[in-house]
């Protein structure tokens, strides 16, 4: 509930099934009701989102394309180009985009990621995202420290080596 995120003192909030720009509309009317303005990030995860990509990230904050919903939306090879035009998008708008879900799954259950993840994780970066987010990696995972520090390194070489 935003009303108890505000009473508790977050500092941002990321919106779930955004599907246009007049979703943030609420949000704000919320939070002037609550005296806290904070910075909304809109989640992509509908291809209504997709379809007004430009709109949302205008109006909001910043943007996370979240994969896994986006993955179940739409079809399995349309995700990574959406990401990328995502990415370039907020770019643009000079906005925050963070990439989100399955970026190392495989390290829910094995101390390394496979070659394709570590690829998935850089390209990220070299696209441009500003924050690449483990999920269930770190929460139920068997290995969280394993994946954190896995994770750092992959952004680490990719940005001083990045292209």
């Amino acid at each position: 509930d935003l009303r108890w995120a505000l009473r508790r003192g977050v500092d941002l909030i990321a919106l779930s099934f955004v599907r246009d720009a007049k979703d943030i509309v609420r949000v704000h009317e919320i939070m002037d009701e609550e005296g806290r303005r904070l910075p909304v990030i809109a989640k992509i995860e509908k291809p209504q989102a997709v379809d007004a990509l430009h709109e949302i990230i205008d109006a909001f904050d910043g943007i996370m394309v979240a994969r896994g919903d986006l993955g179940v939306e739409l079809p399995l090879e349309q995700v990574p180009i959406v990401q990328k035009r995502a990415i370039e998008l907020a770019r643009r708008w000079a906005k925050p985009v963070i990439v989100a879900t399955q970026v190392l799954e495989s390290m829910i259950d094995s101390p390394r990621p496979t070659r394709a993840e570590a690829s998935d994780c850089a390209n990220a970066v070299l696209d441009g995202a500003d924050a690449v987010m483990l999920s269930g990696e770190t929460s139920v995972g068997k290995y969280p420290i394993e994946t954190i520090e896995t994770m750092a390194r992959i952004i680490e070489a990719t940005e001083s080596q990045a292209l």
